[in-house]
Protein backbone atom coordinates (compact mmCIF):
# COMPACT_ATOMS: atom_id res chain seq x y z
CA UNK A 1 0.00 0.00 0.00
CA UNK A 2 1.30 3.29 -1.19
CA UNK A 3 0.45 6.27 0.82
CA UNK A 4 0.99 9.93 0.02
CA UNK A 5 1.19 12.98 3.09
CA UNK A 6 0.73 16.34 1.49
CA UNK A 7 1.80 19.33 4.31
CA UNK A 8 -0.24 21.80 5.56
CA UNK A 9 0.52 25.70 4.10
CA UNK A 10 -1.84 27.44 2.16
CA UNK A 11 -1.35 28.82 -1.28
CA UNK A 12 1.92 26.38 -0.88
CA UNK A 13 0.00 23.69 -1.54
CA UNK A 14 -0.19 24.09 -5.33
CA UNK A 15 2.98 22.37 -4.99
CA UNK A 16 1.61 18.93 -4.21
CA UNK A 17 -0.01 18.96 -7.44
CA UNK A 18 3.54 19.08 -8.90
CA UNK A 19 4.00 15.92 -6.96
CA UNK A 20 1.15 14.34 -8.36
CA UNK A 21 1.95 14.98 -11.71
CA UNK A 22 5.27 12.97 -11.20
CA UNK A 23 3.18 9.92 -9.80
CA UNK A 24 0.98 10.17 -12.90
CA UNK A 25 3.81 10.27 -15.78
CA UNK A 26 6.04 7.24 -13.19
CA UNK A 27 2.50 5.31 -13.78
CA UNK A 28 2.74 5.19 -10.08
CA UNK A 29 -0.82 4.50 -8.27
CA UNK A 30 -1.19 5.88 -4.96
CA UNK A 31 -3.76 4.03 -2.34
CA UNK A 32 -4.65 6.82 0.03
CA UNK A 33 -3.80 9.96 0.65
CA UNK A 34 -3.52 12.10 4.14
CA UNK A 35 -3.43 15.76 3.77
CA UNK A 36 -3.74 18.77 6.48
CA UNK A 37 -5.10 22.14 5.46
CA UNK A 38 -4.30 22.88 1.94
CA UNK A 39 -2.70 19.25 1.69
CA UNK A 40 -5.93 18.17 2.60
CA UNK A 41 -7.75 20.46 -0.29
CA UNK A 42 -4.92 18.61 -2.86
CA UNK A 43 -5.65 15.49 -1.34
CA UNK A 44 -9.84 15.02 -2.02
CA UNK A 45 -9.81 16.78 -5.69
CA UNK A 46 -7.19 14.40 -6.98
CA UNK A 47 -9.23 11.58 -4.63
CA UNK A 48 -12.26 13.09 -6.75
CA UNK A 49 -11.06 13.40 -9.81
CA UNK A 50 -7.65 11.58 -10.43
CA UNK A 51 -6.22 13.64 -13.07
CA UNK A 52 -3.87 16.35 -11.44
CA UNK A 53 -4.17 19.04 -14.42
CA UNK A 54 -7.94 18.91 -13.19
CA UNK A 55 -6.96 19.68 -9.46
CA UNK A 56 -4.80 22.93 -10.80
CA UNK A 57 -7.39 23.99 -13.01
CA UNK A 58 -10.25 23.42 -10.10
CA UNK A 59 -8.02 24.70 -7.40
CA UNK A 60 -6.82 28.09 -9.46
CA UNK A 61 -10.03 28.42 -10.89
CA UNK A 62 -12.08 28.81 -7.69
CA UNK A 63 -8.91 30.88 -6.22
CA UNK A 64 -9.22 33.42 -8.54
CA UNK A 65 -13.47 33.37 -8.28
CA UNK A 66 -13.41 33.66 -4.30
CA UNK A 67 -10.05 34.72 -3.27
CA UNK A 68 -9.26 37.16 -5.51
CA UNK A 69 -11.16 39.94 -3.44
CA UNK A 70 -11.16 38.64 -0.33
CA UNK A 71 -6.74 38.90 1.03
CA UNK A 72 -6.17 37.12 3.73
CA UNK A 73 -3.49 38.99 5.98
CA UNK A 74 -0.58 37.08 7.43
CA UNK A 75 0.59 39.22 9.66
CA UNK A 76 -2.09 41.88 11.60
CA UNK A 77 -1.86 43.84 14.73
CA UNK A 78 -1.76 42.28 18.11
CA UNK A 79 -4.69 43.52 19.58
CA UNK A 80 -6.84 42.63 16.45
CA UNK A 81 -6.04 38.97 17.94
CA UNK A 82 -6.81 39.79 20.93
CA UNK A 83 -10.24 41.66 20.81
CA UNK A 84 -11.61 39.15 18.29
CA UNK A 85 -12.68 35.74 17.92
CA UNK A 86 -11.44 35.38 14.89
CA UNK A 87 -10.16 37.57 11.72
CA UNK A 88 -12.69 35.73 9.01
CA UNK A 89 -15.85 33.74 10.32
CA UNK A 90 -16.43 30.77 8.35
CA UNK A 91 -19.09 31.86 6.17
CA UNK A 92 -17.00 33.83 3.99
CA UNK A 93 -15.17 31.14 2.78
CA UNK A 94 -18.22 28.10 3.01
CA UNK A 95 -18.84 28.81 -0.72
CA UNK A 96 -15.04 28.45 -1.96
CA UNK A 97 -15.27 24.77 -0.33
CA UNK A 98 -18.47 24.03 -1.66
CA UNK A 99 -17.61 24.75 -5.01
CA UNK A 100 -14.92 22.31 -4.79
CA UNK A 101 -16.67 19.62 -3.87
CA UNK A 102 -20.43 20.59 -3.74
CA UNK A 103 -22.21 17.30 -1.94
CA UNK A 104 -19.89 14.50 -2.90
CA UNK A 105 -18.99 12.31 0.02
CA UNK A 106 -16.01 9.99 1.34
CA UNK A 107 -18.01 6.79 -0.40
CA UNK A 108 -17.66 8.52 -3.55
CA UNK A 109 -14.01 8.98 -3.99
CA UNK A 110 -11.75 7.36 -6.44
CA UNK A 111 -8.40 6.84 -4.00
CA UNK A 112 -9.43 6.45 0.15
CA UNK A 113 -8.72 9.70 1.85
CA UNK A 114 -7.97 10.74 5.46
CA UNK A 115 -8.34 14.61 6.31
CA UNK A 116 -6.80 15.71 9.50
CA UNK A 117 -7.71 18.09 12.19
CA UNK A 118 -7.27 19.54 15.57
CA UNK A 119 -9.58 19.09 18.21
CA UNK A 120 -9.65 21.70 20.25
CA UNK A 121 -11.73 19.71 23.07
CA UNK A 122 -9.52 16.48 23.63
CA UNK A 123 -6.23 18.93 22.45
CA UNK A 124 -4.95 16.19 19.93
CA UNK A 125 -5.35 15.44 15.65
CA UNK A 126 -8.51 13.58 14.57
CA UNK A 127 -8.88 11.85 11.54
CA UNK A 128 -11.96 12.57 9.65
CA UNK A 129 -12.69 9.54 6.57
CA UNK A 130 -16.69 9.83 6.41
CA UNK A 131 -19.31 12.14 5.78
CA UNK A 132 -19.39 15.38 3.62
CA UNK A 133 -16.10 16.26 1.97
CA UNK A 134 -16.72 19.47 2.28
CA UNK A 135 -17.14 19.72 5.86
CA UNK A 136 -13.68 17.62 6.46
CA UNK A 137 -11.52 19.83 4.53
CA UNK A 138 -13.26 23.06 5.86
CA UNK A 139 -12.55 21.43 9.19
CA UNK A 140 -8.63 20.97 8.56
CA UNK A 141 -8.36 24.18 7.05
CA UNK A 142 -9.53 26.80 9.77
CA UNK A 143 -5.99 28.26 10.57
CA UNK A 144 -6.21 29.49 14.18
CA UNK A 145 -6.81 32.84 14.89
CA UNK A 146 -7.63 34.11 11.38
CA UNK A 147 -10.52 31.42 10.90
CA UNK A 148 -13.21 31.09 13.96
CA UNK A 149 -13.58 26.86 14.49
CA UNK A 150 -16.21 24.15 13.10
CA UNK A 151 -17.62 21.32 14.41
CA UNK A 152 -17.35 17.93 13.57
CA UNK A 153 -19.07 15.23 14.96
CA UNK A 154 -19.95 17.84 18.05
CA UNK A 155 -16.36 18.50 18.62
CA UNK A 156 -14.52 22.11 17.94
CA UNK A 157 -11.90 21.52 15.46
CA UNK A 158 -8.95 23.82 14.23
CA UNK A 159 -6.66 23.45 11.07
CA UNK A 160 -5.04 19.89 10.89
CA UNK A 161 -1.40 21.51 10.69
CA UNK A 162 -1.84 22.58 14.08
CA UNK A 163 -0.29 19.04 15.33
CA UNK A 164 -0.14 17.02 12.05
CA UNK A 165 0.95 19.16 9.67
CA UNK A 166 2.56 16.17 7.64
CA UNK A 167 -0.04 13.13 8.39
CA UNK A 168 2.64 10.60 8.15
CA UNK A 169 1.85 8.95 11.05
CA UNK A 170 -2.07 8.37 10.38
CA UNK A 171 -0.97 6.47 7.13
CA UNK A 172 1.30 4.34 8.97
CA UNK A 173 -1.96 3.87 11.23
CA UNK A 174 -3.82 2.83 8.05
CA UNK A 175 -1.36 0.04 7.07
CA UNK A 176 0.91 1.85 4.47
CA UNK A 177 3.96 0.34 3.38
CA UNK A 178 5.40 3.11 1.45
CA UNK A 179 4.66 6.61 2.56
CA UNK A 180 5.37 9.62 -0.01
CA UNK A 181 5.90 12.74 1.77
CA UNK A 182 5.50 16.02 -0.22
CA UNK A 183 6.55 19.03 1.95
CA UNK A 184 7.94 22.74 1.99
CA UNK A 185 11.42 24.27 2.61
CA UNK A 186 10.95 27.30 4.98
CA UNK A 187 13.34 29.59 6.47
CA UNK A 188 13.27 30.79 10.01
CA UNK A 189 12.01 33.89 9.51
CA UNK A 190 13.68 37.13 11.20
CA UNK A 191 12.22 39.05 14.15
CA UNK A 192 12.52 42.55 15.59
CA UNK A 193 9.56 43.17 17.37
CA UNK A 194 8.16 40.66 20.09
CA UNK A 195 5.17 39.81 17.90
CA UNK A 196 7.62 38.70 15.63
CA UNK A 197 9.54 36.37 17.76
CA UNK A 198 6.13 34.41 18.35
CA UNK A 199 5.65 34.34 14.62
CA UNK A 200 9.33 32.89 14.85
CA UNK A 201 9.26 30.89 17.55
CA UNK A 202 5.69 29.36 16.15
CA UNK A 203 7.51 28.41 12.71
CA UNK A 204 10.59 26.28 14.95
CA UNK A 205 7.54 24.64 16.71
CA UNK A 206 6.49 23.35 13.82
CA UNK A 207 9.47 22.46 12.44
CA UNK A 208 10.70 20.24 14.90
CA UNK A 209 6.61 18.56 14.56
CA UNK A 210 7.51 17.91 11.26
CA UNK A 211 11.04 16.75 11.02
CA UNK A 212 9.17 13.85 13.38
CA UNK A 213 6.37 12.93 11.10
CA UNK A 214 8.91 12.93 8.23
CA UNK A 215 10.80 9.83 10.27
CA UNK A 216 8.09 8.12 8.79
CA UNK A 217 8.42 8.81 5.33
CA UNK A 218 10.07 6.65 2.50
CA UNK A 219 10.75 9.53 -0.16
CA UNK A 220 10.36 13.04 0.13
CA UNK A 221 9.51 16.02 -2.43
CA UNK A 222 10.47 18.54 -0.84
CA UNK A 223 9.54 22.13 -2.60
CA UNK A 224 11.68 25.59 -1.70
CA UNK A 225 8.60 28.05 -1.41
CA UNK A 226 9.31 32.16 -0.61
CA UNK A 227 5.91 32.96 -0.24
CA UNK A 228 3.81 33.74 2.85
CA UNK A 229 0.58 31.32 3.34
CA UNK A 230 -1.69 33.53 2.34
CA UNK A 231 -0.51 34.83 -0.79
CA UNK A 232 -3.18 32.92 -2.78
CA UNK A 233 -2.73 35.50 -5.72
CA UNK A 234 0.90 33.47 -6.48
CA UNK A 235 -0.20 29.97 -6.77
CA UNK A 236 0.71 29.76 -10.70
CA UNK A 237 4.37 30.66 -9.79
CA UNK A 238 4.18 28.19 -6.57
CA UNK A 239 3.25 25.53 -9.44
CA UNK A 240 5.32 26.06 -11.64
CA UNK A 241 8.31 26.30 -9.66
CA UNK A 242 7.79 22.97 -8.03
CA UNK A 243 7.19 21.05 -11.55
CA UNK A 244 10.80 21.81 -11.76
CA UNK A 245 11.94 20.05 -8.71
CA UNK A 246 9.39 17.89 -9.26
CA UNK A 247 10.84 16.40 -12.50
CA UNK A 248 14.70 16.72 -10.98
CA UNK A 249 13.38 13.76 -9.00
CA UNK A 250 11.26 11.86 -10.89
CA UNK A 251 13.95 9.57 -11.75
CA UNK A 252 14.55 8.72 -8.12
CA UNK A 253 11.12 9.10 -7.60
CA UNK A 254 10.62 5.99 -10.26
CA UNK A 255 13.59 3.85 -9.25
CA UNK A 256 11.80 4.07 -5.56
CA UNK A 257 8.50 3.13 -6.36
CA UNK A 258 9.48 0.00 -8.64
CA UNK A 259 11.65 -2.13 -5.93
Amino acid sequence: MIGLALEAGGVKGFSHIATLKVFEMCNAKVDVIAGSSAGAIVGALYSLYGDADQVYDEFSKNVISFLKGKAIKSSVPMFEFVMRKALITLDDYYEFFKALFGKTKFSELRTKLIVVAFDCEEYQSVVIDEGFIVDAVLASCTVPGVFEPTYIGGSKVLDGGVLSPLPTEELKELGADKIVASIFEEEIPDYQTQFELLSTIDTIKGREILEEELKLADFVFSYPVEVEWSEFEKHEQVYTDAMKVAMDRRDQFENFIRR
